[in-house]
């Protein structure tokens, strides 16, 4: 497979390969793959727990354990007038 990289992307990998900490741009690269593999799987995770906390809170404002949206309002509002105070 042949790619075509633009001069913004060379420039990228000539950067890396001037810190020393990679020895080949094949190297760059590689890494630069593994973390988007990396991080699409953690997005994959992290979409997973969502979808199971959503379904748990669904799941208890059907057992009517639910806060009213007031309450909650209020409680977020009071921590961050505590936090603010904290600040000053």
């Amino acid at each position: 497979m042949n790619i075509t990289l633009s001069p913004e992307q060379m420039e990228l990998i000539e950067a890396q390969l001037a810190q020393g900490q990679f020895s080949s741009p094949s190297e760059v690269i590689t890494k630069a793959l593994q973390t988007l593999a990396q991080t699409q799987q953690k997005y994959r995770e992290w979409v997973e727990e969502l979808r199971f906390s959503i379904e748990e809170a669904e799941a208890e404002l059907s057992r009517g354990e639910g806060i009213p949206l007031e309450a909650v309002c209020e409680q977020l509002q009071e921590k961050f007038r505590k936090a603010r105070e904290v600040q000053e």
